[in-house]
């Protein structure tokens, strides 16, 4: 994995084999982990890890990416709804995309970034 779109190439292709997917996780899954990758080769000395994955009972997307600056992202939500705010919207678009969201040191440096994206399946409610 070496680019965000490999990235998006792999989340399309994970879950359009999964019966519970649906094109708006699909798209917010994409739009996440672009902001991850790029912001690990833009901010964080570069993407060291990267996997994707339906956990045991298939029903949520685990995306793992990992970079070699220990440093946690920053961003605040408020910067997704000022134009004029200089940057900090790609964190922000993470956590307000995500159903949920860790962040662990590695044990020689860095950082792994967890998150994931409940399937919703095409006959459930959205809200």
């Amino acid at each position: 994995m070496k680019t965000a779109a490999d990235a998006r190439e792999a989340l399309a292709g994970l879950l359009t084999a999964s019966p519970l997917h649906t094109p708006g996780v699909l798209m917010d899954a994409q739009l996440a982990v672009t902001e991850l990758v790029s912001n690990a080769s833009r901010h964080a000395g570069g993407l060291t890890g990267f996997d994707a994955y339906l956990d045991a009972c298939g029903t949520r997307l685990v995306i793992v990416v990992e970079d070699a600056d220990p440093r946690r992202p920053v961003g605040e939500p408020l910067a997704l709804r000022d134009p004029t705010a200089p940057g900090g919207r790609g964190w922000a678009l993470v956590l307000a995309l995500a159903d949920t969201s860790v962040i662990a040191p590695l044990p020689n440096g860095g950082k792994r970034i967890q998150i994931t994206f409940a399937l919703r399946g095409a006959d459930a409610s959205e809200g």
